[in-house]
């Protein structure tokens, strides 16, 4: 009975089970020499319970206001947990800049475009763009979630050197990135962020590029920016890696989303009660570096697995704007059974910016007529049965039932 408990309790505390399983391996390298061995092996989980029940304590006495930070303050200053808000807000000034540049875009955005909250329970955002779809640069191809990069193709090397905002690479602990202002622009500060150019990177998800955006997104004060992440077929333009920044200050249809845990008490899935699928890993404010580290694995495995079984994907983080949530950080994931090879230029597409529940729309006749049921329709078609396969797979990864906890595996002496 004590071994069953145990073992439940090592499952639910991840953080002591690991400090467990390395005393515990420590210990069996030894081997039983004597009874007394024995004896200390038998105690040792009572050491660990007790030791964990003190942890608990100090942590609820010492009450730490804010993010908690785990390193000096010289290395804080640094990093780019220290250095993100400086980093937009130099980003916004540029790009202001060049926005006003003859020529450098290709079209200026309007101040206050046509936009219009479609009719309907779930508040979907629609807001008429009709430059971008006729002056933007044609799309690629990109003929799989593991394609090849192609020299000849356009990439992020050939781009005009004006066009980059900037070059962070004075940031301890991250990839080099660049900044690069977006030419066809979706909303203001829309710029492109591309982790280590030069390695020529396809648009698969790396980890570096993944721990980047998160601990971008979560260390500046400025609600109104989200970013986002469009997988080949699921309307990835260049097959260069890339995420995009863009200032949406809308409430959003995802932002109020209702969601249901589905493990460890940080995935959820959005609620049946919702009319679209998709998970959310939620960064909580006051997560140590140990836990980012450990959400940040878990995603970069579950993309890693999408990508595996052709599962096109869109990826949107943003800082939680429910009431009394703020400093979290929201991480959605969308998956979708249907491959895109080419964009629509003149129809309805769908990316991260639709499946957020902003749409920008070609003309004005389609954003004044689009209804909340289109929209749906849209959505659910190209999404399919895929969520349901991420429900399960992000739960096994999450929960480890996947390997066999040390608990769970015959002891051998």
């Amino acid at each position: 009975m004590f071994s069953r408990h145990f073992a439940a309790f090592l499952r639910f505390n991840r953080h002591i089970a690991r400090k467990y399983s390395s005393h515990f391996r420590s210990f069996l390298a030894t081997g039983f020499s004597n009874r007394f061995s024995l004896k200390v092996a038998t105690l040792l989980p009572l050491v660990v319970l007790r030791s964990a029940d003190c942890r608990q304590k100090d942590d609820q006495d010492v009450k730490r206001p804010g993010r908690r930070r785990t390193m000096s303050k010289v290395k804080y200053e640094t990093s780019l947990e220290g250095r993100a808000q400086l980093y937009l807000n130099a980003m916004k000034v540029r790009w202001d800049q060049l926005h006003n540049v003859p020529g450098l875009f290709s079209y200026q955005l309007q101040k206050s475009p046509q936009n219009r909250k479609i009719p309907g329970y779930w508040g979907f955002y629609a807001e008429l763009n009709a430059d971008r779809n006729l002056k933007r640069r044609r799309p690629q191809t990109i003929e799989s979630l593991n394609p090849t990069f192609k020299h000849m193709m356009f990439n992020f090397n050939k781009v005009n050197a004006q066009e980059v905002i900037m070059t962070i690479d004075d940031a301890h602990g991250s990839p080099e990135v660049q900044m690069i202002i977006n030419k066809s622009p979706i909303t203001k500060y829309h710029t492109l962020i591309c982790p280590e150019v030069g390695k020529n990177h396809v648009q698969r998800i790396t980890r570096d590029a993944l721990q980047f955006c998160i601990t971008f997104m979560r260390s500046i004060d400025d609600k109104d920016m989200r970013m986002g992440y469009n997988s080949p077929g699921a309307l990835a333009s260049v097959n260069h890696l890339h995420f995009h920044l863009l200032h949406m200050p809308q409430d959003l249809y995802i932002d109020q989303a209702p969601l249901d845990e589905l493990a460890g008490g940080y995935v959820y899935r959005l609620s049946r009660r919702a009319p679209t699928e998709g998970i959310c890993i939620v960064f909580n404010e006051n997560d140590s570096e140990e836990q980012v580290a450990e959400k940040v694995d878990q995603l970069y495995m579950l993309a890693m697995w999408m990508c595996k079984n052709n599962m096109p994907h869109n990826l949107f983080l943003t800082q939680d704007r429910r009431p009394g949530q703020s400093g979290n950080l929201k991480v959605f994931v969308f998956a979708r059974s249907e491959y895109c090879v080419n964009k629509d230029l003149a129809d309805f597409n769908v990316g991260f910016c639709e499946l957020a529940g902003y749409i920008p729309l070609p003309d004005a006749d389609k954003m004044e007529n689009l209804t909340e049921l289109q929209v749906l329709f849209r959505i659910r078609t190209i999404t399919g049965n895929a969520p349901k396969a991420v429900y399960e797979e992000i739960t096994n990864i999450v929960e480890g039932s996947q390997d066999l906890t040390l608990w769970d595996q015959p002891l051998t002496i």
